[in-house]
């Protein structure tokens, strides 16, 4: 499949901190290879306190921050498995996937029991257009929302509905303004989320996660780290 120019493949990564964590570099997260086997990954914090991700093979470290919980995409070579760690100093949990070429993979960690947990959803993007906003819903929120839904606040809209735990849907909208609410099996769930004003051409996210009373939403915009 051809990728639309929003994904073109880069190179990204991060200056070091003197902590050893990177936020900006020269350097590639992951090895990559020729475009036509290049596929992304990024990944998400859906814990409540701050954590580490390491990689594999080149041990750099980024920091997902419980305000800033989303990493970029990050381009990887499909030629052999993605290995790495989330850690928050206390848990950790093991990193092992495979991409295929064109493949966005999104890796989310969350705390269950007591430990680290991780959902891995995929998708292929085909739906670019340079009109709209492509929004989707990671109902990532295990047993405490096996069907989640997307609420338009005041409009008495759904964006989505339906959307199975571990699964993720997306779809065009126009570029505007909106307020949203989870929905699970169709009642309201936790606090409202304002995304600001949607710009056209751009892709955005919103991850259903669980807490410890109910699951809670966050926003990120889909980038490729530069």
């Amino acid at each position: 499949m051809k990728l639309p120019n929003l994904y073109t493949l880069i190179i990204a990564m991060t200056a070091l901190s003197s902590s050893g964590i990177t936020y900006a570099a020269d350097i590639p997260l992951y090895p990559t290879g020729p475009s036509q086997d290049s596929a992304f990954v990024r990944f998400i914090n859906g814990t409540d306190t701050n954590l580490t991700l390491t990689a594999g093979g080149s041990k750099a470290k980024v920091a997902l921050d419980v305000n800033q919980p989303a990493s970029k995409y990050y381009p990887v070579n499909t030629k052999g498995g993605i290995t790495g760690e989330f850690s928050n100093g206390k848990m950790s949990s093991p990193i092992s996937l495979n991409v295929k070429p064109s493949e966005f993979a999104t890796i989310v960690a969350f705390a269950t029991g007591g430990n680290l947990k991780q959902v891995i959803v995929k998708e292929q993007p085909d739906d670019f257009n340079a009109l709209k906003s492509s929004l989707a819903l990671y109902n990532l929120s295990s047993a405490g929302c096996t069907s989640a839904g997307l609420l338009v606040v005041d409009r008495s809209v759904s964006l989505f509905e339906k959307v199975q735990s571990g699964t993720l849907q997306r779809r065009l909208i126009n570029p505007v303004s909106l307020s949203v609410q989870l929905t699970c099996n169709t009642k309201p769930t936790g606090k409202v989320l304002d995304l600001g004003l949607l710009q056209a051409g751009q892709r955005y996210s919103i991850f259903a996660v669980p807490t410890t009373d109910s699951p809670r939403i966050f926003f990120a915009t889909d980038t490729i780290a530069r």
